[in-house]
């Protein structure tokens, strides 16, 4: 979200926000996916946060700003998932997480490049810790061997990059 000026709206906003990445991340750890419902209110928010930014600066920077954004945070998650994709014959990213990574870029601007090594890390940290602690998820075996609920991961990091 562009800091130029930070309004009320500006917390109302990311009071939702926090609440919604709560809620994805439950509901990804529990079904393996992200509700595209969820993921497109994470957006609209994103976007009329932006919109209204640009009104109360009375300039385009909020929106130049996210764009690089959405394209920063989205774009190597893209990269990489068409890479694996090419070499495993297996989807390298879910689609929800990608679309997450795009609405958290509107919030976000140029610092949402760092989402995703941010998010990998504390993965790696998440899972080992699981690991350490023996914690199983009430996932079926086959599902937990084929994916990772990624959604969490990207919503620990974007709380993280908002706090700095």
């Amino acid at each position: 979200m562009y800091h130029g000026g930070v309004t009320y709206f500006n917390y109302i906003a990311l009071s939702i926000l926090l609440g919604l990445l709560v809620w994805l991340s439950i509901f990804d750890v529990r079904e393996r996916r992200l509700p595209n419902p969820l993921v497109l209110t994470v957006a609209g928010l994103g976007l009329a946060a932006v919109l209204l930014q640009c009104a109360y600066a009375s300039s385009l920077l909020p929106i130049s700003d996210a764009l690089v954004g959405v394209l920063l945070t989205a774009g190597p998650a893209c990269l990489f998932s068409a890479a694996y994709y090419f070499v495993r014959r297996q989807a390298g990213f879910g689609m929800g997480d990608l679309k997450l990574l795009a609405a958290l870029g509107l919030y976000l601007g140029i610092v949402g490049v760092w989402v995703l090594p941010l998010a990998c890390i504390v993965a790696i940290l998440g899972m080992t810790g699981q690991t350490l602690l023996g914690h199983q998820s009430k996932v079926t075996e086959k599902a937990q061997r084929q994916t990772i609920a990624f959604g969490p991961y990207i919503a620990i990091a974007t709380v993280i990059l908002l706090l700095v």
